[in-house]
């Protein structure tokens, strides 16, 4: 018996048969993977070091199950990080420490009433602004729910225009992904109190994946910083701590949120786990006492920063056109060619599977609401290192591509 039909696997999936295909044929050291969206560096020296003092402490309370346990100023040092906001100013702003910032999202409808049909509520679904990497939706489509797409462009920076939210859509909840995957672009204040404003006027509840914010490097302004001043606001934002310190495998994340949505996700996450770690925990918390959490969150964002600019040279020297700009997080997006040693592309998709086949550079595909096709790299590849740009180059130029 199926309950989730036959064959379906998602974009990554797919990207790692291909990958796997290439290195058996090729060898693995002639693979180049620019589409990874995980930090290719290691944690800060003194954060390993505190965190492995912490796992060979002869303390039961560090071992055992933590819940929600957090001390020390642990959640509120890292949301003023990556935002600048003491949340301890507002009382009706809460936070909580996240074993896992990915299965939130996927908890996010349930907490908002999926399949209930004892709650009278006139709003229905969930929305998602796209393109963007979406769980939320997939869980929706996993709770038979109805998913709705708030599309945004590459001709207006993929901002967030409430005018393109679908014509009588009135969901529970809307998810915003800033600073973007696949989309390097942050968002501004006046984006914020627009789609703020339509929120609260129409009881819908507002989520922004925000994992990439201690990555942006320009102007983006975190849903926080806005979302203090409305305590009407029913609004999470969530943040990651292992992606700030690149330590992804760490599982550790942050929710900062309004005081009326927490008890619902609460609720439905104390049915889920047991909180993270215990060492990490408390490794974590001391950390960011220390003054060095700052000026090492602040050294990561200028390495990918400054990788980005080499790359975007290499791309755009081999003939890619930017999509967009790339002012937050380490992405960039790129419009995708239409032909491969003269060989028609069929899709972006099919541009990425050409690629990898024919020279192992391993991108990542995206499908605009306008059908426009995208294809996406990252800087988690060490760009400083000039025999890797060398070869790069390279494979590059044995392949011709053109619009």
């Amino acid at each position: 018996m199926k309950y989730l039909g036959e064959g379906w696997v998602n974009l990554f999936q797919k990207i790692a048969m291909l990958v796997a295909d290439y290195k058996e044929e090729n060898g693995a050291e002639n693979l180049i993977n620019i589409g990874s969206g995980e930090p290719d560096l290691t944690p800060p020296k003194r954060l390993q070091e505190l965190v492995a003092a912490e796992v060979l402490k002869d303390d039961q309370r560090i071992h055992t199950y933590q819940e929600n346990n957090s001390k020390n100023k642990l959640n509120q040092n890292f949301i003023e990080l990556n935002t600048g906001v003491n949340i301890d100013e507002y009382d009706h702003i809460s936070s909580q420490i996240l074993p896992w910032e990915k299965t939130t999202l996927g908890l996010l409808p349930i907490a908002c009433g999926a399949n209930r049909t004892d709650v009278q509520i006139d709003n229905d679904g969930f929305m998602v602004n796209a393109p963007s990497y979406d769980i939320t939706r997939t869980w929706s489509e996993y709770l038979g729910e109805k998913s709705f797409v708030w599309p945004m462009y590459a001709d207006e920076n993929f901002a967030l225009n409430i005018k393109h939210i679908p014509e009588g859509a009135k969901p529970r909840m809307i998810l915003v992904v800033k600073p973007g995957n696949p989309c390097p672009v942050g968002a501004q204040k006046q984006e914020w109190i627009d789609l703020i404003e339509y929120c609260i006027k129409n009881n819908i509840r507002l989520v922004n994946d925000g994992a990439y914010t201690a990555l942006t490097h320009t102007s983006h302004v975190t849903l926080t910083e806005v979302a203090k001043d409305y305590p009407d606001l029913e609004w999470i934002e969530l943040l990651s701590i292992s992606k700030t310190f690149s330590a992804c495998g760490w599982r550790l994340g942050m929710a900062v949120w309004s005081n009326d949505f927490i008890s619902e996700l609460a609720k439905v996450k104390g049915n889920t786990d047991s909180g993270p770690f215990g060492p990490l925990i408390s490794g974590m918390e001391k950390y960011l006492e220390t003054p060095q959490a700052k000026i090492d969150a602040k050294k990561n964002q200028e390495i990918y920063q400054k990788r980005l600019e080499i790359l975007r040279g290499v791309f755009t020297e081999f003939g890619l056109h930017p999509a967009c700009n790339t002012d937050a997080g380490f992405f960039m997006m790129f419009d995708c060619p239409k032909f491969i040693n003269g060989k028609a592309v069929e899709n972006s998709e099919d541009y990425n599977k050409q690629i990898i086949t024919l020279i192992g550079v391993v991108w990542v595909p995206f499908q605009g609401q306008k059908w426009e096709q995208f294809i996406r790299y990252s800087a988690c590849y060490d760009a400083f290192d000039e025999a890797k740009i060398a070869k790069l180059k390279s494979v590059l130029s044995t392949v011709e591509i053109s619009y």
